[in-house]
């Protein structure tokens, strides 16, 4: 009876359980389908109410405008002005803007391209000059003047050389130069007279820098005698010989010797007479210059090294005028210790066309201990057409001399 019952009681139990599950599984069915639908509706409302099928041809046509707009205002962003706009804003920066800005407008002129255009805008950097009160701009146009070697600035860049800044002087100088103005050369003869030569000056330098460019052979006496004055400053007397270089003649031969052969002048003295004898063709001075030459060579190795610019100096003179024996000398220069020098007979070298020079110069380009050098021996080689010509981009790093970058300021 007992087990009976207990068999009741869980055949109930099993009946509860079956019920109930099937009860939460309808109810849960129920309860996806009304939420499926209740999105579905949600969606379907959503699609009407904004028509992405049904978009009103006006809201189309609207949207489209406003985006054609938005791309012509993009463009007109990046469109860059034309020169005339350009020469506009330039003009109205020149008249009122800050230093700043006016600097700016002015250095803008040199990329204009329409030449009409151009040389509008430099007539007024010529009144700048003349008269714009503040002297950086005065600087600023001349410097442009004559980087452009702008045509009718002669009256302003003479008148400029009596400006009370000392920096548009030495500006002016530079332009006179560049543009030849050949008007300004008394100008220039009157300032340099009146500088005070016992003192380094960079006016002074830009002074004897515009006469060179010029061509002033009647001062040559006037530098003359103030090279030989020993008050005045090294640097007027070394700009002062390397300006008799220019415009000297023959007839300063026996004055530039003694320079060159005394012992008691400073090494780039020497250097630079035997520089200024090359640039007028003194030939005569050969021998003298071979004499110096094979004296220096006898030196011990220690007191050697500390005629190395002045040996190189002497070779090249000789190199320049085309005496026939640099060749050998330069050859012998290219075993030097001093990797200048060797640079230095490499790039003179490369003007000779004399077969004895092919073997070393191949040598230095294979076997240099210097980059350098080996660059420079593959480039002679090259250009002569004794070897295929490499990539461009094999030359990047190609060091000058440190003379031929001297060579550079002085001129």
């Amino acid at each position: 009876m007992i087990q009976s019952l207990k068999n009741l009681s869980a055949i109930f139990i099993a009946i509860l359980i079956l019920f109930a599950s099937d009860m939460a599984y309808t109810q849960n069915t129920t309860t996806d389908e009304k939420n499926k639908t209740a999105a579905e509706v949600k969606k379907d409302d959503k699609t009407a109410g904004t028509g992405t099928d049904k978009v009103k041809p006006e809201d189309k046509k609207n949207a489209e405008v406003k985006d054609e707009k938005k791309t012509v205002k993009d463009s007109k962003k990046k469109e860059p002005l034309d020169e005339t706009k350009k020469a506009e804003h330039i003009e109205t920066t020149l008249k009122f803007g800050i230093q700043k800005d006016r600097k700016i407008a002015i250095n803008q002129i040199r990329h204009i391209q329409d030449k009409a255009i151009q040389k509008k805008l430099t007539a007024l950097l010529v009144d700048i000059v003349v008269n714009d009160s503040d002297m950086e701009i005065r600087k600023t146009a001349i410097t442009v003047i004559g980087d452009l070697k702008a045509e009718g600035a002669s009256g302003a860049l003479i008148k400029a050389l009596d400006d009370e800044a000392e920096d548009v002087k030495i500006a002016a100088c530079f332009a006179i130069g560049r543009l030849k103005t050949a008007e300004a050369k008394p100008a220039l003869i009157e300032l340099i007279k009146k500088q005070d030569l016992t003192k380094d000056s960079n006016l002074t330098d830009a002074i004897i820098t515009a006469l060179g460019d010029l061509g002033a052979p009647e001062i040559v006496p006037f530098a003359v005698e103030a090279i030989k004055d020993s008050k005045n400053s090294k640097m007027a007397r070394e700009k002062l010989l390397l300006f008799i270089g220019k415009n000297g003649s023959a007839e300063q031969k026996d004055f530039l010797l003694e320079i060159y052969k005394d012992e008691e002048q400073e090494m780039l003295m020497r250097s630079y007479a035997v520089k200024s004898i090359a640039k007028l063709k003194i030939t005569a001075a050969a021998p003298d210059i071979k004499a110096v030459i094979s004296e220096i060579n006898s030196y011990q190795f220690a007191k050697k090294k500390k005629y190395y610019d002045l040996y190189i100096h002497s070779v090249a003179a000789l190199a320049e005028m085309g005496d026939k024996d640099a060749i050998p000398l330069l050859m012998d220069s290219l075993r030097s210790d001093n990797t200048n020098v060797r640079l230095k007979a490499l790039r003179l070298l490369k003007d000779f066309d004399d077969e004895r020079t092919i073997d070393i110069i191949k040598y230095k380009m294979n076997n240099d201990p210097s980059n350098s050098v080996r660059k420079a021996a593959r480039k002679i080689l090259e250009d002569k057409g004794i070897i295929e010509k490499a990539k461009e981009e094999d030359y990047k790093g190609i060091e000058e001399p440190a003379e031929d970058k001297e060579d550079q300021r002085e001129q």
